[in-house]
């Protein structure tokens, strides 16, 4: 599992990070039940208050809007979207345009089984906060060697 992050003026963006989290949170508090992830309230507010968190130190105004990373996860390979149209070439859907026509959101049958297990989703949380939201690569060791855990269980599998 690998997720890519935008770099602009030398910040990288990390939006796709903070969604991920929200729907891991989202998976513990069983507003996620199933592998169908729909941009909803929840998602939107829990989002809001993570990137609030891990954006205090950005030189950017305002945070990425929800609708870019639930879109652009899609190019990490891992997260799928079914929608009911097509959105115009080369834009970014909004956020309506995503919660009207986004049928399906959901991640690859491995990465969903992992993530039901309470153990795996701590893990990754880590992970993701560890090597894509810090700068501390002292950290980051620890959290590879529990990425690599993590691989080894999908590919045995």
């Amino acid at each position: 599992m690998s997720i890519r992050q935008a770099k602009i003026r030398g910040e990288i963006i990390v939006a796709k990070p903070v969604l991920l989290l929200s729907i891991i949170d989202g998976i513990d508090a069983d507003v996620f039940p199933s592998n169908y992830i729909k941009l909803d309230d929840w998602l939107e507010r829990r989002y809001s208050t993570l990137m609030e968190l891990y954006m205090k130190d950005s030189q950017f105004d305002k945070p990425t809007d929800v609708s870019n990373p639930f879109w652009h996860l899609q190019s990490d390979g891992f997260w799928h979207l079914q929608c009911s149209g097509k959105p115009q070439e080369g834009v970014t859907p909004s956020r309506l345009w995503l919660k009207e026509k986004v049928v399906l959101a959901f991640f690859d049958d491995d990465l969903w089984i992992l993530l039901q297990n309470k153990v795996w989703r701590q893990k990754l949380r880590d992970y993701i906060v560890e090597q894509k939201l810090t700068d501390d690569r002292r950290l980051g060791k620890i959290a590879a060697e529990g990425l690599g855990a993590i691989a080894a269980l999908l590919f045995a599998a």
